[in-house]
């Protein structure tokens, strides 16, 4: 199955090399958990600060991808005055 992961701000560069700045496409085996995407991206668990799947918070890491999945992982975001 195939699989869109989008990462932001300091976790692109765990994008594999050629691929667009902002998502890359993923071939996995169907049953591919989140939590499984995460470490073959090396991203460890408290790096992905929230995680969205097709534009939808998911806090279950273990929840199964399916087939056009969007995948987006957000690091820890700090800023303000």
């Amino acid at each position: 199955m195939r699989i869109t992961l989008r990462l932001f701000a300091s976790l692109r560069k765990r994008l594999p090399p050629g691929s667009p700045r902002t998502h890359c496409e993923l071939d996995l085996e169907d049953g591919t958990r989140i939590a499984e995407v995460l470490d073959r991206m090396q991203i460890t668990h408290k790096e992905a600060q929230m995680v969205l799947v097709n534009g939808l918070q998911n806090r279950d890491l273990e929840q199964v991808l399916v087939e056009d999945d969007v995948l987006s992982v957000f690091p820890p975001l700090a800023g303000g005055v």
